[in-house]
């Protein structure tokens, strides 16, 4: 990673999903900021969480109780980063945040700062999640507020039918691929028609399987097939 920069006004950049699993989990501060980011980070799939922090809140106990958490009372010492794969700070004490971030940056482990962009090498999105379906939102930190609120817009209009047609059309994908066909030369839009929606809405999973493998099959009959002695 670079040297820090003073000021980080463009917080553009490339989007991606980490892959916590069992990999290290730092979080500096537990107030409320904290309990809302440690109920992300466990959602995201992250199993090895520790927050460090002099105090915490009744959720981070209850977490550290049942085993979900670590939880260590105390100050932030750069060493708490050794082995971690990713940091997040909560706190709201600037020289703490600060810190964080440089210790991450010596280690090259990605730091996230609530609300502090400026002692940030990553941005949290924010997300919404049906199934296997996940929708990131960015304003690049300029509208948090907007962030939000698109959100909750997207929340109310991607119901569990979503979640269980992208199973569907991954089973007949699948399927394509077992065929040794690519399934990316396969036009998968009218899937997803409001019409296929509904069938789902309405629990008529085999006629949309039908129809999923009709559309499939189709396609399939259009793909030039190449010879085998060339």
């Amino acid at each position: 990673m670079n040297t820090p920069l003073a000021r980080r006004p463009d917080l553009h950049g490339f989007p991606l999903v980490l892959l916590f699993e069992d990999r290290k989990v730092i979080v500096v501060g537990a107030g409320k900021v904290a309990s809302r980011k440690i109920d992300g980070l466990i959602a995201g799939g992250a199993k090895n969480i520790t927050v460090i922090s002099p105090s915490a809140t009744d959720h981070i106990h209850e977490l550290a109780d049942k085993g979900i958490i670590n939880y260590i009372e105390k100050k932030f010492e750069d060493s708490d980063l050794d082995g971690a794969f990713f940091a997040l700070t909560a706190t709201e004490i600037e020289e703490v945040n600060r810190a964080v971030f440089l210790a991450g940056e010596v280690r090259n482990i990605f730091v996230n700062s609530a609300d502090d962009p400026r002692n940030c090498s990553s941005i949290l999105m924010s997300t919404v999640r049906q199934g296997d379906v996940t929708i990131a939102i960015s304003t690049a930190g300029k509208s948090p507020a907007f962030a939000k609120w698109l959100r909750r817009y997207l929340q109310g209009r991607l119901g569990p039918e979503y979640g269980i047609l992208i199973s569907l059309v991954n089973e007949e994908r699948e399927r394509v691929k077992a065929q040794g066909i690519s399934s990316e030369d396969i036009d998968w839009d009218r899937a997803f028609d409001y019409d296929v929606v509904q069938m789902v809405k309405n629990d008529e999973i085999s006629k949309v399987k039908e129809f999923i493998s009709t559309l499939v099959e189709n396609q399939i009959k259009e793909i030039p097939m190449i010879s085998s002695d060339g």
